[in-house]
């Protein structure tokens, strides 16, 4: 490892630890892949109490009790303290605005969280239009202050182009140094392992009392979100209780581990469902959460999984990260149709897709990933799938940006400083000042691209064989 390359700060902003989602666990990964390469601090929200990988050094900015004022200015100091800032949601509060535009900002895209706000308020009007002004002031800032963007799949790189176009960021700079744009924005999807999964403790037969060794355990392998579909599911499960008395639905997480997701009303709906069809602890299961380092020994025990969700624009756009956790253990899948990774399921034969809403599909599909044959062809089509989505496989993209940083450009896109205002100010219970100091850091970072050396002439990586590859998907 080159103490030259330039030092990275990843900022996580889920937790990290034990438990953990799906942001948290990418964030570690993006960590140590990070790490094997160049010095990396990941910056947590609280304490954890997980062992840092090769490379990394954790250090939390957050504390029980700690302020936003507070959080702040631990941020600011280690942007202060790095050349590569990769993050989700970035540290504007606190920061120098000459720090923060002369640092590479890599923003993360890979949830379409705009989507996901979307049906939040979909779902729960109180949380109204303001919020909604809110989200598209965040948004816009990101993408005004991003060096560089990263995303989950081709379909979501899309919807983020276009995002970016009407920002004003599709700049001749870019279109020189790659045509296909990916010097400002690439993929870097969910990622596995490197190693094969193994039994290492209890799983979902020695949790639950209902659940002997002989019955079949159709596994909900994730959180229960208002925008996805469990009770389908549930209702499917019903009507199968006949013809297959031993089928056991388990959800084996009913809410996030950490504080900065709300618990979702579907949850309880769930519950009340099953309950009403006569199904709760008999033939549906639902758990608290698994720890991350203990997945396995749920996955590893299900006969198969499933992952249904309704039908709206977030779905299209989502990457269910928990289906990777499939394709390592060798589990075959029932989804709903329409997002990424359900085409995948079809194309690679790992299982049966069911259309959103659909319960006749879903009780077919059900019958399908259950039946031996079928199932066979199904686990032999999965083991052929891993090397592919290894972390240090998805992860080249960024790997390749750490090393050898590139700002392209000089617009900052544009200016929603009245929004921005007026959203974040409440959010945050902050003054202008907030504002003040965003529109002086994206001055900033104009002065100091326009001063540059013309592209041609700078010392820079070969952009052109690095993204010349084939599309990914």
């Amino acid at each position: 490892m080159s103490a030259e390359l330039p030092r990275v700060l990843v900022i996580a902003s889920d937790t990290i630890g034990a438990r953990m989602a799906g942001s948290g666990i990418r964030y570690w990964n993006l960590a140590r892949a990070i790490g094997a390469q160049q010095r990396v601090t990941l910056a947590t929200p609280s304490e954890t109490t997980l062992a840092p990988p090769m490379g990394v050094v954790i250090t939390p900015y957050g504390s029980p009790g700690s302020t936003a004022d507070e959080r702040g200015h631990r941020l600011a100091a280690l942007v202060a303290a790095h050349d590569v800032i990769v993050a989700q949601h970035l540290p504007y509060m606190h920061t120098d605005a000459e720090v923060l535009a002369s640092r590479h900002v890599v923003v993360d895209l890979y949830a379409p969280w705009i989507l996901e706000k979307l049906e939040y308020s979909r779902v729960d009007p109180k949380r109204g239009e303001l919020d909604r002004r809110d989200d598209v002031a965040i948004l816009n800032r990101l993408l005004s202050l991003g060096d560089y963007f990263i995303c989950a799949s081709e379909r979501q790189r899309d919807f983020w182009l276009g995002a970016l176009a009407a920002a004003g960021r599709l700049e001749l700079d870019h279109a020189v140094a790659d045509p296909q744009l990916r010097t400002l924005i690439d993929i870097v999807g969910f990622g596995l392992p490197d190693d094969l999964p193994r039994k290492t403790g209890p799983g979902p037969r020695a949790t639950f009392d209902g659940i002997g060794p002989d019955d079949r355990v159709l596994l909900w392998n994730g959180g229960i979100w208002n925008w996805l579909d469990p009770l389908s599911a549930i209702r499917a499960v019903g009507r199968l209780t006949v013809e297959l008395p031993n089928l056991r639905l388990v959800f084996m997480g009913m809410r996030s581990p950490g504080a900065q997701v709300a618990a979702m009303s579907v949850v309880e709906t769930a519950r009340s469902l099953a309950a009403e069809l006569g199904l709760l602890d008999r033939h549906v299961f639902f758990n608290d959460w698994v720890d991350y380092e203990e997945r396995q020994n749920w996955l590893l025990e299900a006969d198969a999984s499933i992952s249904l969700h309704l039908d709206t624009a977030e779905a299209r756009y989502a990457f269910r990260t928990r289906m990777l956790d499939n394709i390592w253990c060798g589990l075959p899948s029932l989804v709903t149709c329409g997002d990424v990774l359900a085409d995948v399921v079809e194309h690679e034969g790992i299982g049966e897709t069911a259309p959103p809403g659909d319960i006749d599909a879903v009780v077919e599909g059900i019958r399908h990933v259950f039946d031996r044959d079928r199932a066979r062809a199904m686990r032999t089509n999965l083991a052929s799938m891993r090397g592919r989505y290894t972390w240090e496989a998805v992860s080249a993209p960024l790997l390749a940006y750490c090393r050898a940083p590139w700002k392209l450009g000089t617009r900052a896109g544009r200016d929603v400083s009245a929004e921005y205002v007026a959203g974040l100010e409440r959010m945050y219970s902050e003054t202008a000042e907030y504002a003040r100091l965003l529109e002086q850091a994206i001055d900033e970072k104009n002065k100091t691209l326009a001063g540059a050396t013309p592209l041609r002439q700078r010392t820079r990586p070969d952009l052109g064989a690095l993204f010349r590859r084939d599309k990914r998907g």
